[in-house]
């Protein structure tokens, strides 16, 4: 008996027409019968011919059928649910079913697959390379930014909490091959480092995250990888602040080296300056092709791999007397 509508599905008296618009993509929705469709379509390339001068695109201007089929709009999927088991309530205690006809919004496969894409590599969690030369704490923060700002985006849809925690997992992954791969350790010793202990969100317990602590000026924080609950959301969120989410330069690491105010060569507290090379490459490449003892500077700054060198002004005039 469940599966037997309450309404007549097909009734012709029935009809809605809803229109949304972002920009120059559009969607209306019909309640009605497929002919009503075709004559709204023709409508709308007569009206954008005859008033805006403007050819609506037959290939991409498709008819969809909800019932079996889903639409595409804003880099979402859209249907319409169907389940004659999940039940609810109406506003006078009643049973009923709860889904069926109602518009669902989903993540597309497509999207998560590609995204996945970047991150791995032979169905494995990667190194992203183009972020091996950031400090760890901007690493973290980068990798946040991304599954926050999906996260934002898809929280509408039905089925975000399975679609984003599989692109989750991979994404975590690859954040922590990329530490390893920068401080040439091994995953299990990069969270044994970084590893923090952190509540579990709307639950009980903790769990360890990959994250840093830094200082700024309202004192010690810390920063973890993206760690709050994928649930679907009734409404966006309003002022969302799209921010690095900690209040220091990226230059962080040079600042700190700076205050330190000691030199990198020889320890010395005196007279502190800054060594800069172009390339880091070029000046190992300068000594190695010419058979020359390669200077202890150039051995740090390559094992630091960094640009920039903290010396002292003694130091810094033997760097470039050629010592």
């Amino acid at each position: 008996i469940q599966s037997i509508p309450s309404l007549d599905p097909m009734d012709s008296n029935f009809t809605r027409v809803k229109y949304v618009r972002y920009a120059d993509d559009f969607v209306i929705e019909v309640i009605g019968s497929k002919e009503m469709a075709e004559s709204i379509k023709e409508d709308v390339a007569t009206f954008l011919k005859e008033k805006l001068n403007l050819e609506l695109n037959q290939e991409k201007t498709l008819i969809t059928n909800l019932g079996n089929e889903k639409a595409n709009f804003l880099g979402y999927e859209f249907t319409k649910a169907h389940c004659n088991t999940k039940m609810g309530k109406d506003k006078q205690g009643n049973r009923k079913r709860s889904v069926n006809g109602q518009i669902q919004l989903l993540v597309p496969h497509k999207v998560i697959s590609q995204k996945i894409r970047e991150f791995t590599q032979y169905g494995e969690s990667s190194v992203f390379k183009p972020r091996l030369k950031l400090p760890v704490l901007d690493i973290i923060n980068e990798y946040n930014a991304e599954i926050r700002g999906l996260y934002n985006y898809y929280c509408l849809a039905t089925n975000v909490s399975q679609r984003l925690y599989k692109f989750k997992y991979y994404h975590y992954f690859s954040m922590v091959h990329t530490i390893a791969r920068k401080e040439n350790i091994s995953v299990k010793k990069v969270i044994k480092k970084y590893g923090i202990d952190v509540p579990v969100k709307d639950g009980t317990g903790t769990r360890r995250i990959v994250g840093v602590k830094y200082h700024t000026k309202k004192g010690e924080k810390i920063m973890t990888y993206f760690n709050d609950r994928i649930v679907k959301k009734d409404f966006p969120e309003a002022n969302v602040y799209d921010s690095f989410g900690y209040d220091i330069s990226f230059n962080s690491q040079l600042i700190t080296r700076l205050n330190a105010n000691k030199c990198e060569l020889c320890g010395s507290t005196e007279n502190i300056e800054v060594h800069h090379v172009r390339k880091l490459k070029d000046i190992k490449d300068k000594y190695k092709k010419r058979g020359r003892h390669i200077p202890n500077w150039v051995l740090t700054m390559s094992k630091m791999n960094r640009k920039t060198l903290i010396v002292c002004k003694n130091c810094h005039w033997d760097i470039h007397g050629g010592k």
